[in-house]
């Protein structure tokens, strides 16, 4: 648990703590554990001027609770968002055409056109790929086929396209992209 100091924190968990009692009084839920019947009518009859000065007493003690479950759920959204917008840099930098952006990372085309426009400086890998000698295109596929081995039925990801731009990194995804799909129909 967190105790809060801070005079106009105290306030705010305070006025706040007051709005969900009138709530839970309008919607005919019980209260939150804690407090009695009576201390929270008392405290949802205070005047403004009366929360003002409770918030200032060192008593009564105001502190957070963090449920660990769910702050553990929430560090491993924001790591996620993070990683995924990380990887969306990454292609938009690398060439990746929209299609490939949009079936990769289901965004709309909307918000590939803002991603381009945010990481200045690709609209010279926007052109249409050239393709590598047929060697070297040989070579992309066989990694593919390696890359993708056991993960036939399964959806592609953007890691494995991750994974050959490791090895031709100075081919853009939608280099890539083209080899990879030369024979698709």
């Amino acid at each position: 648990m967190i105790e809060i100091r801070d005079q106009q924190l105290r306030l705010l968990v305070l006025a706040h703590l007051v709005r969900e009692l009138q709530k839970s009084v309008d919607e005919s839920r019980p209260a939150p554990a804690g407090m009695t019947e009576q201390q929270y009518a008392e405290l949802r009859s205070l005047s403004t001027d009366d929360l003002v000065r409770l918030s200032e007493l060192q008593e009564p003690r105001v502190a957070v609770q963090i449920d660990a479950g769910s702050f553990e759920h929430g560090l491993r959204q924001v790591d996620y968002v993070s990683k995924r917008s990380r990887q969306i840099e990454h292609f938009v930098r690398h060439g990746a055409t929209s299609s490939m952006l949009t079936k990769l990372f289901k965004i709309s085309s909307t918000d590939v056109i803002l991603k381009r426009r945010l990481f200045a400086g690709t609209h010279e890998k926007l052109r249409r790929p050239a393709m590598p000698a047929p060697a070297v295109r040989e070579a992309i596929q066989s990694r593919w086929f390696e890359i993708r081995k056991g993960k036939e039925r399964e959806p592609f990801r953007p890691e494995d396209y991750e994974a050959l731009h490791r090895e031709w990194p100075q081919l853009t995804y939608a280099t890539l992209w083209a080899v990879v799909h030369e024979f698709d129909r």
